[in-house]
């Protein structure tokens, strides 16, 4: 086994074992990993609450070979197409990019006017756009279709990245994000279901908080709730391999204000796909404007 000590999160000491896998998942199987002696576990955090994934190091380096091309996998028996399709004809109730949509656009409605810049966005930047269900939904939106918002979608993955080229919906840029790509200037930044894959996730949320516009922007995180551990089965892909972390709302909260962003609002939600998920929005600046609506104070 790996025997990390400290959260990937908060740097917290790792302490009781909340969960143990015994079988090799399937993107372990098809790296080949075998399920003799196989063990890995998630591990609590004592600081921050949140739950890191520990396992053997020799699989956790060939995982990480994959984890920019795990599509490859997702989608071996049918394409990312046929998902894109497929997703974006469910009905609102059954969608969580559709509900996921909708909590954005008003609670942003809230935020923008409490910041003094009521329904002034004009530009989007969505970091690991997958299949691009989400940001597609997201430009359909009353809110995106009245201000004719412009959208980017950076991808890793090169599979979901042509897929996205192929919509031809919004620029597209094909890679990792970070400090080296020329973004700026966002008025609205997502990462829906991103930092768990990554072992030290607040690098990646300081490198998004520069690409943010410093007056009014925000940004807009989802992640797994460490509250699925026990209350989905143990091959749910939440409880994946590919995933470095389950969250809680503390340490959702500690890795927004480390990358020297400010909390606004946050809330835990059941998806209609049954995920459990905790979510934030932030900001760069809390000066707020002029504002007399009900729930900011």
């Amino acid at each position: 086994m790996n025997f990390i000590e400290s959260c990937g999160i908060c740097d917290g000491r790792l302490d009781s074992v909340l969960a143990v896998h015994t079988i090799p998942d399937r993107f372990e199987a098809y790296l080949g990993i075998s399920a003799e002696n196989y063990s890995r576990c998630w591990r609590v955090c004592v600081s921050c609450g949140s739950a890191s994934n520990i396992m053997d190091p020799a699989n956790a380096a060939r995982l990480a070979q994959l984890a920019d091309g795990y599509y490859e996998v997702d989608f071996a028996n049918s394409n990312v197409g046929e998902k894109f399709a497929t997703v974006m004809a469910l009905p609102e109730s059954k969608s969580d990019n559709a509900l996921r949509v909708k909590r954005i656009t008003e609670r942003l409605d809230v935020w923008r006017q409490a910041l003094g810049r009521p329904r002034s966005i004009a530009t989007v930047l969505d970091v690991g756009a997958g299949t691009g269900v989400f940001l597609a939904k997201l430009l359909q939106s009353e809110m995106g279709t009245i201000a004719g918002w412009k959208a980017t979608a950076i991808e890793p993955d090169s599979v979901a990245a042509a897929h996205l080229i192929g919509l031809g919906r919004f620029e597209v840029i094909q890679g990792v994000f970070d400090e080296t790509l020329e973004v700026r200037g966002y008025d609205l930044i997502t990462m829906n279901k991103v930092l768990e894959h990554l072992p030290r996730p607040g690098e990646l949320l300081s490198s998004v908080a520069q690409a943010l516009n410093p007056s009014g922007g925000i940004v807009y995180v989802e992640v797994p709730d460490v509250q699925t551990i026990g209350r989905r089965p143990p091959s749910d892909n939440i409880l994946g391999s590919l995933h470095h972390h389950l969250y809680s709302a503390r340490g959702l909260a500690t890795i927004i204000e480390d990358a020297g962003l400010h909390l606004l609002d946050f809330g835990r939600t059941v998806e209609p796909s049954g995920k459990i998920t905790i979510f934030g929005f932030a900001c760069a600046d809390v000066t707020f404007g002029n504002y007399a609506g009900n729930g900011v104070s």
